[in-house]
């Protein structure tokens, strides 16, 4: 909603409003992938850790569950931390892989062991042990997270997206602030204390800063908040506006959407010298907005209404625009908040299927989009560093908030719940694990 919201306030509004995507017909398909049974065991403990090792159990069991990977398989009743694992067992019982492990203190924390069986070959796929703080820690959690994607990636070659963090705005009494919160829902924090309207934040590669817009001055100036110091930088505020910022992949350069001649263009903003504001488009009668980088930063998506409505677009810095959204001439559609898929090979938007907002996907290097969802209004997707799972924003699915779609199983699970949640951005990989072998 805020997206449209953002268009409606710029030269060309008026041309804007329109009712749904045309051309063809767009249906959502999913398929029914084989999800091999997998099952958490409860980990050995010592040292007085017990209740630690519960709660870690718990986090990565959740964990592998919101993955889309396995079918989690329930415990046998009887069978104890520490015992040997019978793989044999497992597998008649259905389970593919068995996790299991040991906590132990440590000088300054946990020391965490996990071993992932492979229950149909009998062999050990995956053995580690990892430094985890004390579980009072702000940092236990992602911790946590960080060694159940390992596990992830012992049994699909492919990373996990539970050690990582989405940010969003969150609208108030008179206000919309930028919060932040974990992959799984816990440990919302709030990022923004200004009292009035900010919008639109974006991670930074190294997930170490988040841009944002704030009106805290009273304009729509760009801000760089540096999550370890709390402090914030200005970037831009120039006249007009400056919204919708997107990081290069080598953090080094900002896109952004800024004023220029009285149109909206995408500029970028060389960050680290703070200086050398350089404008991508030039449109003399409308508009571009919302950038997103590809992950080799040789191309930007972006918002155009060159075409009398918002359309999706992709370009090289300077080149030449590329349209990849669905267009028919002469006929009306709605297409904006574009964001790159961390793989590459996808660009995920809302556009409006009978005047609703709808998710779908389009190869980046166009062809047919594909319907992600039909039900409730959902909009503004950011992907997961996996390039699995979208995060997304809708007002009434389930009473409102945010939600997270398995874009493989069409599997949603609610992230917050509630109104005046939107504009989700989904950080990278947090912690990158570096487990020591056993």
């Amino acid at each position: 909603m805020a997206a449209m919201v953002m268009w409606a306030g710029l030269g060309s509004a008026a041309s804007l409003h329109a009712q749904e995507t045309p051309g063809v017909r767009l249906e959502v398909t999913y398929r029914a992938d084989y999800q091999p049974g997998l099952v958490v065991l409860p980990l050995a403990a010592s040292g007085g850790a017990d209740g630690s090792a519960s709660t870690i159990r718990g986090i990565i069991q959740q964990d592998l569950d919101y993955s889309d990977r396995f079918e989690i398989r329930d415990n046998i009743a009887g069978i104890r931390a520490g015992e040997p694992v019978n793989v044999r067992l497992w597998k008649e019982r259905g389970a593919d892989w068995v996790v299991d492990g040991g906590v132990t203190p440590r000088a300054g924390g946990l020391t965490l062991r996990l071993v992932l069986h492979d229950a149909v070959y009998g062999q050990v796929r995956g053995e580690h042990s990892f430094d985890l703080p004390p579980a009072g820690d702000p940092g236990f959690r992602m911790a946590v997270h960080a060694a159940a994607d390992e596990v992830v990636r012992w049994a699909t070659g492919d990373p996990g997206s539970a050690a990582s963090r989405i940010a969003f705005v969150m609208q108030g009494r008179g206000s919309k602030e930028v919060y932040v919160v974990d992959s799984d829902g816990e440990n919302l924090q709030r990022l923004t204390s200004d009292g009035s309207i900010a919008l639109s934040p974006a991670w930074s590669p190294d997930g170490r800063r988040i841009a944002f817009t704030s009106y805290r001055s009273g304009i729509p100036a760009l801000y760089e908040r540096d999550l370890a110091t709390n402090r914030d930088r200005l970037i831009s505020d120039r006249d007009g506006i400056n919204i919708t910022p997107a990081y290069a992949p080598d953090g080094r350069t900002l896109a952004f959407a800024a004023s220029f001649d009285g149109n909206t263009e995408i500029a970028t903003y060389d960050r680290e010298r703070g200086c050398c504001l350089q404008r991508q488009t030039r449109g003399r009668r409308f508009d571009s907005l919302s950038p997103s980088y590809s992950p080799d930063g040789r191309q930007i998506a972006f918002v155009s209404n060159r075409l009398g409505e918002p359309h999706i677009y992709v370009m090289s810095p300077g080149g030449e625009p590329r349209l990849v959204s669905d267009h028919v001439y002469g006929q009306r559609g709605y297409n904006t908040s574009p964001e790159w898929s961390p793989r590459g090979n996808n660009i995920a938007y809302h556009t409006r299927i009978g005047g609703v907002p709808q998710l779908v996907v389009v190869s980046s290097n166009g062809g047919r989009p594909r319907l992600l969802t039909n039900t409730g209004a959902n909009e503004d997707p950011s992907w997961a560093p996996s390039g699995r799972h979208v995060v997304f924003s809708s007002p009434n699915r389930d009473g409102g908030g945010l939600f997270v779609l398995d874009i493989v199983s069409g599997r949603v699970r609610p992230l917050l719940r509630g109104r005046g949640y939107g504009l989700p951005a989904w950080s990278p990989a947090l912690v990158l694990t570096s487990p020591r072998s056993r």
